[in-house]
């Protein structure tokens, strides 16, 4: 009885570490884990859950104005959206996904950011190509330098590149990768705005 009950300790143990351990993986166009675009809002939320506050596609353009950043230009905006659950508080405890946007009940926008991140989850989430918060815009650039960015500047970032064939959006502050967007891939992205 005694090695039954060490060995479920063990196991126990080995299977909490792995668990701690395991990525928070963003596949640009995809999704994060098991988020993924086309979800609807009760799928999305059941999976995170937490207490998110919904926001009308109104409430978001005039809080994006405020930055003084051409809306038209803004990947959500080009996407097109009916509604949004952005989690202004608290960051989700099973990963750190702070903005979903969604057309017709069907998500299309994901913002997984570092603000107020901890830092297992900062330890955790990484591209599928091994780019991770922090990492520098340079060091991104030249593992992301085989395909074709815009680059959008607003506010205090120092780079806002959406990577639109591969449907990755990596937004800078002071030269160091702090958020990441996932959406659909859009080829003629540039013939959008």
């Amino acid at each position: 009885m005694k090695r039954l009950t060490l060995l479920t300790l063990f196991v126990s143990v080995f299977l909490t570490a792995i668990a701690q351990t395991e990525p928070i993986l963003i596949t640009p166009g995809v999704g994060v884990n098991n988020i993924k675009l086309g979800m609807s809002e009760k799928q999305v939320t059941a999976i995170l859950k937490g207490d998110p506050r919904g926001y009308t596609y109104e409430e978001q353009l005039e809080a994006f104005s405020g930055y003084d950043t051409r809306i038209d230009s803004v990947m959500q905006f080009v996407l097109g959206f009916d509604s949004c659950i952005r989690y202004d508080g608290d960051l989700p405890v099973s990963m750190p996904v702070f903005g979903l946007y969604f057309k017709k009940h069907k998500l299309n926008f994901i913002t997984v950011t570092s603000y107020s991140a901890s830092d297992k989850h900062l330890e955790q989430v990484k591209i599928n190509n091994g780019i991770k918060f922090h990492d520098g815009m340079e060091d991104c650039g030249n593992k992301l330098a085989k395909h074709p960015y815009q680059s959008l500047g607003y506010g205090d970032y120092s780079g806002d590149h959406y990577y639109y064939t591969l449907g990755l959006e990596m937004v800078y502050d002071e030269n160091k990768l702090t958020a990441i967007g996932i959406y659909p891939i859009i080829k003629d992205f540039k013939a959008q705005i």
